[in-house]
């Protein structure tokens, strides 16, 4: 019995490969224009990413759209904090990673501390920024994988977590049956987004550990539109879409 295991795993694993090898994954490129906040350093008028041909159009346009959504709070963050050139204001999303964030509030390859979850978020947002300028400026261009995983609601966009600061693309795995759900609205895959892209900059958190750590926190804040929690709304409700 263990040996026909074996056999029927090499099978598995032979068939795998020889899918691969026959049926290649191939990628498309799109370019988003990228919002030019103030007080920032000289930005890319774009961002490139590459998608999985897989994904269907519709499909297609919905990712496109959920970046854009987190491209215009990334640019009203900054706005807001610039604060008409004294760059001494606190933008909504700060204010509310202030409230609940209050561990792991730097990147995994940070040495130097963080106070609290004000200046995490704007740190986060600054390593959005040079994300950006390395992908417009310098090619790091993004890819967006295709993956069905099992139970088919167990993942809905992914980061592999950076461990380095610098060149770093914002590749994420994305779940298109997610995706095809009208009941998820935009925001809630926006916030998947920013989890994502939080651990694309070295963010990180206990597995399957969210409230309290920044980066279940900050993108929680987004999902709820800033607002305080609400005693009747579990962070679960949130924390479903996070990998």
């Amino acid at each position: 019995m263990d040996i026909i295991i074996v056999l029927l795993l090499i099978f598995l694993i032979l068939a795998i490969i020889l899918r691969d090898i026959f049926n290649p994954v191939t990628y498309t490129r799109f370019a988003l224009p990228l919002p030019q906040p103030p007080g920032q350093p000289s930005l890319p008028p774009f961002i490139y990413f590459d998608i999985d041909t897989r994904f269907t159009p519709t499909e297609a346009s919905r990712i496109k759209t959920i970046i854009v959504g987190v491209l215009a709070q990334w640019n009203l963050h900054l706005t807001q904090k610039w604060n008409g050139g004294l760059n001494n204001g606190v933008s909504s999303w700060a204010a509310c990673a202030n409230m609940y964030a209050f561990n792991r509030l730097k990147p995994i390859w940070q040495i130097a501390p963080v106070p609290n979850g004000l200046t995490a978020l704007n740190e986060a947002m600054d390593l959005f920024t040079q994300r950006f300028i390395e992908n417009g400026f310098g090619g790091i261009v993004g890819k967006i994988h295709y993956h069905i995983p099992t139970p088919v609601t167990s993942s809905t966009i992914r980061g592999q977590t950076a461990f380095r600061r610098n060149n770093v693309s914002l590749s994420i795995t994305v779940n298109p049956a997610q995706i095809d759900r009208a009941d998820i609205s935009n925001g809630a895959l926006e916030g998947s987004l920013v989890h994502a892209w939080l651990h694309r900059v070295g963010y990180t958190h206990p597995p399957n550990m969210y409230t309290t750590y920044f980066s279940g926190e900050a993108p929680m804040c987004y999902m709820r539109g800033f607002l305080s929690k609400n005693p009747a709304v579990p962070d679960s409700f949130y924390t479903q879409l996070f990998d």
